[in-house]
C-alpha cells in the first residue's frame, strides 16, 4: 500500500533541507554586495521553507521510520523535482523564463549540465556559484546530505538512501547508514576544498574556482566561463581538474576504503580496473586520431585524456571546441557517452558496473550455447551473481535505450535535426551536458523549442533516478491501492 502522505512528508522535508542550505549562496551574494541575487536566493528559501513546513504537516502520522522501499523511491523521484521547481526560482527572478529556469535548475541538481545560457552577462558572480552549487549539493544526493543531518530517519532514511544508489554496486563502509552518509560526504568535501584551493593558486578566480570545483567533484560541468575550461588557457587547471575528474568518476565508497588502508579492495574491484582500461584504450585511441592536427602527441593526449575524462564520467567540460573534430574522433566520445561512471560516484549514465555484468552474462550465455552441460557462474570481485541478480542491469539497460530512442526520435522530428535529436538524449538521458551540432560544448539548448527542452528536462530528472525509481511510478498498478494515511 502506498501512503501518499508519507510521501509528500518526505518531499516537504527535501525541500525544507534545500530550503536551509541555500543560505550559503545568500551569504556569498551579501559578501560581494550582489543584493539583486541576494533577494532571488531569500525568496527562493522562503518559498522552500513555507511549502516544506505545510508538506509535512500534512502527514498525519509525523513519523517517517516506518517508509517502505515504494514510498522511499517515491520520496527521491518527487523530492527531486521539487528540488528543481524551486530551485527555478532564482533564475525567474533573473528574467527567465519559467521552462528554461526550470531546465537550468534540473540541470543543476541532476549534475547534467546542459544550459539554455547563451549569454553568460545575464549572470553575475554569486549566480553562477549558486548555479554551481545545486551541483554540488546533486553531486553526492541530496538525500543522503538530509539522512546524514537527521538521525531520527534512520530507519527511514535506509529506503531512501538505496531508493538513490545504484542497485548494482556491492560496497559497504560503515554497518549504519546514517555513518555511511557522513564519512562520504566527509570525504566529498575535503576533496572539494581541495580542488577550489589548488586552483585558486594557480591562478583561477576564487567564485570560479568553487564553481568549477562544484562542477567536477559532481560530475556536473557547469563552468561559469561562456567557452568553459578552455576560457581560462590554462595546462596546469586542465591536470588539475583531470586528476579530480578521475576520482569523481569513480567509486567514492572504495576510496575511503584505501584512505583506511583496505588497499586490497581498492586495486582489487573488477569495476574500477575497467573503468581505469577504458580511459586508457579511449585516450590512446583519440590521440592517434587527433594527431593529424598538428598540436603535437603531448598537447593530443592532454586532450584527449580530459575530454574522454570529462565525457565518460558525464563531467561535460571542454578544453576544446571538439565540434570541430573530425567524424572519427567524435565518435570515440560518443561510445563514452552511452558507458557512464562508476557506480558510488557522482557520475550518471548506464556506469560501468552494468557493462562489466552484461559482459561476463552474454560471455555465459554464448558458452552455454556452445557447452550446454557447462556449469558457468558469474563472478565480480568475492560475489557470485545469479541470473536473477544480473537482471535488475539488463531491465536498466533494456530501458534505458528505449527512452534514447523515443526521445531521440520525437526531439528529432520536432527540431527536424537528427544530430541534435539524439545526442540532446544521450546527454540529458545520461547527465553528461553537451551533445553535438547546436547544443555541442560551445553551443547551448536555448534555441530549442519549448516541447524538446520539457522532454529533455524530463530525461534530466529520470537519468538521475537511474529510470527504474520513476519508472515504477508511470504504471497503474503502483497507484491502485494508493491512500494518504
Amino acid at each position: 500500500m502506498l501512503r501518499l502522505s508519507q510521501i509528500l512528508a518526505v518531499t516537504g522535508l527535501i525541500v525544507n533541507g534545500f530550503a536551509l542550505v541555500i543560505v550559503i549562496p545568500l551569504l556569498v551574494a551579501l559578501l560581494v554586495g550582489q543584493y539583486d541575487s541576494a533577494w532571488a536566493f531569500l525568496l527562493c528559501s522562503v518559498a522552500g521553507l513555507i511549502f516544506g513546513l505545510f508538506s509535512m504537516r500534512m502527514n498525519p502520522n509525523r513519523d517517517l521510520n516506518d517508509l517502505t522501499r515504494l514510498e522511499g523511491m517515491g520520496g527521491v523521484a518527487f523530492g527531486w523535482l521539487a528540488v528543481a521547481i524551486f530551485g527555478s526560482i532564482p533564475y525567474t527572478i533573473k528574467g527567465i523564463g519559467f521552462v528554461d529556469a526550470l531546465f537550468e535548475s534540473m540541470s543543476g541538481f541532476t549534475t547534467t549540465g546542459a544550459t539554455i545560457l547563451s549569454d553568460f552577462g545575464v549572470f553575475n558572480s554569486s549566480m553562477f556559484f549558486y548555479r554551481g552549487f545545486t551541483q554540488w549539493l546533486g553531486g553526492m544526493g541530496i538525500l543522503v546530505l538530509f539522512v546524514a543531518i537527521l538521525p531520527h530517519l534512520a530507519i527511514g532514511g535506509r529506503q531512501l538512501f538505496f531508493a538513490e544508489t545504484s542497485s548494482a554496486s556491492t560496497e559497504k563502509l560503515t554497518p549504519r547508514i546514517v555513518h555511511t552518509a557522513r564519512s562520504l560526504w566527509g570525504y566529498y568535501f575535503i576533496l572539494s576544498m581541495a580542488q577550489a584551493m589548488i586552483m585558486y593558486w594557480f591562478g583561477m578566480p576564487l567564485i570560479d574556482s568553487f564553481s568549477n570545483t562544484f562542477a567536477t567533484m559532481a560530475a556536473g560541468g557547469f563552468s561559469p566561463h561562456p567557452a568553459s575550461i578552455m576560457g581560462y588557457k590554462s595546462p596546469a587547471i586542465e591536470w588539475i581538474i583531470i586528476v579530480f575528474m578521475l576520482l569523481a568518476g569513480s567509486n567514492f565508497t572504495l576510496q575511503v576504503k584505501a584512505l583506511r588502508g583496505e588497499w586490497r579492495s581498492f586495486f582489487g574491484n573488477s569495476e574500477l580496473r575497467a573503468y581505469l582500461l577504458i580511459i586508457l584504450v579511449s585516450s590512446l585511441i583519440l590521440t592517434g586520431l587527433l594527431m593529424p592536427n598538428q598540436a603535437g602527441i603531448a598537447l593530443n593526449f592532454r586532450t584527449a585524456l580530459f575530454q574522454n575524462l570529462s565525457i565518460l564520467t558525464t563531467t561535460g567540460f571542454a578544453s576544446v571546441d571538439f565540434e570541430l573534430w573530425s567524424e572519427s574522433a567524435k565518435t570515440v566520445l560518443l561510445v563514452l557517452m552511452f558507458i557512464g561512471g562508476c557506480s558510488g560516484s557522482a557520475g550518471g549514465g548506464i556506469k560501468v558496473i552494468r557493462l562489466v555484468l552484461l559482459i561476463k552474462f552474454l560471455r555465459r550465455v554464448i558458452l552455454r550455447t556452445i557447452y550446454p552441460e557447462m556449469i558457468l557462474r558469474i563472478r565480480l570481485q568475492d560475489k557470485t551473481f545469479k541470473e536473477s541478480d544480473v537482471q535488475p542491469a539488463i531491465s536498466f539497460v533494456m530501458l534505458y535505450f528505449c527512452f534514447f530512442a523515443i526521445g531521440g526520435t520525437i526531439t528529432a522530428l520536432l527540431e527536424n535535426n537528427i544530430i541534435v535529436g539524439y545526442t540532446g538524449v544521450i546527454a540529458t538521458l545520461g547527465n553528461i551536458g553537451p551533445g553535438f551540432g547546436a547544443i555541442g560544448p560551445m553551443g547551448s539548448f536555448a534555441g530549442l523549442t519549448t516541447i524538446s527542452k520539457l522532454i529533455y528536462t524530463f530525461l534530466m530528472w529520470i537519468g538521475r533516478l537511474e529510470i527504474i525509481a520513476l519508472a515504477v511510478f508511470m504504471r497503474k498498478e503502483t497507484w491502485t491501492d494508493a491512500t494518504w494515511k
